[in-house]
């Protein structure tokens, strides 16, 4: 059975080469000229898809999208007009358009539309809502992303230091969150810092907080994340970026657990587990004397390296649904479906950006 699409159009040359388009693509076609006999025809049969002019005499094409949500939930519409600005755009989303399509357009793109929007109908129709789900802290069946959870399982009773290393954009915080939630200080504070995010001159003080007076602009005592993180983890990402002179004051802090925050006499003792994370190759940094050695064992306890997308390609599929879903939950609107094609594309891309640029194209 020919798939049926509805068109509704004042203008007659537009109505006749969408019928024509869409009758030799496969697509039974009946076409209208306003709102009002749309509504008769609706009470007797339903559609597979309408595509409706915005501006008609009569009941505009929002009062269609309005009316077809409400008494007809399932049923797609596309939104076609020659008077498209912003405002417009947003509103038919809003509205719970499948698609606004500005006039002219490609009678090529309008087929393909009709098709995406009958594809999504079929696989929606009828399907039971899913219960809510608990969002699941990292995603991944690829054997090495099992061998990272694997790591994160075994030290679920430990409060060792570990190394996290792995390309920009590979889930570094997530994982150490994972850490953090899956230890004996879960329910202590996960205090992050990005070490190469706060100018040298600062770092300091933002470890060890300060005294009034310590500095220009000190103005009163602030404490630091050592101090915020007390009890819980502290996440330094991007070690490998840190000065040399905090380098060796932070190896002190890990060794006797005792620190001063700048500008203090006071000795403050700390209990902290470090979860450190880098980009970057620490042992060629050692080599170039641009990083302690003593400290990189201090951190190395556990060494826990996390894979590049593109080594993990089996799981962009399910990476991809999962943000696609996690937008549009945040956005109010309906989870979008990858089609094929585009799937085969994902699989073939270098990802650079790795999980984020996923993340980051899927929004």
């Amino acid at each position: 059975m020919k798939p049926s699409v509805w068109v509704i159009d004042d203008d007659k040359s537009i109505r006749w080469v969408l019928e024509r388009a869409l009758a030799e693509a496969g697509m039974a076609v009946r076409t209208f000229e306003s709102a009002e006999p749309l509504r008769s025809a609706l009470g007797e049969e339903e559609p597979d898809l309408i595509i409706t002019d915005v501006r008609m005499p009569g009941e505009d094409g929002f009062a269609v999208l309005r009316r077809i949500r409400e008494h007809h939930p399932g049923l797609p519409v596309i939104l076609t007009t020659a008077y498209s600005d912003m405002d417009a755009a947003v509103a038919a989303f809003e509205e719970g358009a499948f698609e606004y399509l500005p006039k002219p357009f490609d009678v090529s793109e309008a087929v393909s539309l009709a098709r995406h929007a009958m594809n999504r109908e079929t696989e929606t129709r009828g399907a039971v809502p899913e219960a809510p789900a608990e969002r699941p802290e990292i995603l991944g069946e690829a054997p090495s992303m099992q061998g990272v959870f694997r790591v994160i399982g075994r030290l679920s009773n430990s409060q060792t230091n570990v190394l996290i290393t792995g390309e920009s954009g590979t889930g570094k915080e997530l994982v150490a969150r994972a850490l953090h939630r899956h230890s004996p200080r879960a329910q202590q504070p996960f205090v992050a810092l990005n070490t190469a995010a706060v100018p040298a001159e600062l770092l300091e003080s933002e470890l060890f907080g300060h005294e009034r007076g310590a500095f220009t602009g000190a103005v009163e005592r602030r404490i630091g994340r050592f101090e915020e993180a007390e009890g819980g983890t502290l996440f330094l990402d991007e070690i490998g970026d840190m000065p040399a002179d905090l380098q060796t004051r932070l190896l002190r802090v890990i060794a006797e657990g005792e620190y001063q925050r700048v500008g203090g006499r006071q000795l403050l003792h700390t209990d902290v587990r470090i979860i450190a994370a880098t980009h970057q190759d620490l042992p060629r940094l050692i080599e170039q004397g641009a990083f302690r050695e003593d400290l990189f064992h201090r951190l190395n306890v556990v060494p826990l390296p996390l894979p590049a997308l593109r080594e993990r390609r089996e799981d962009i599929p399910q990476l991809a649904s999962h943000f696609l879903k996690e937008v549009a939950d945040e956005l109010g609107l309906p989870s979008k479906q990858l089609d094929q094609q585009t799937l085969e594309l994902l699989l073939e891309a270098s990802w650079p950006g790795n999980v984020r640029e996923l993340e980051n194209l899927c929004r």
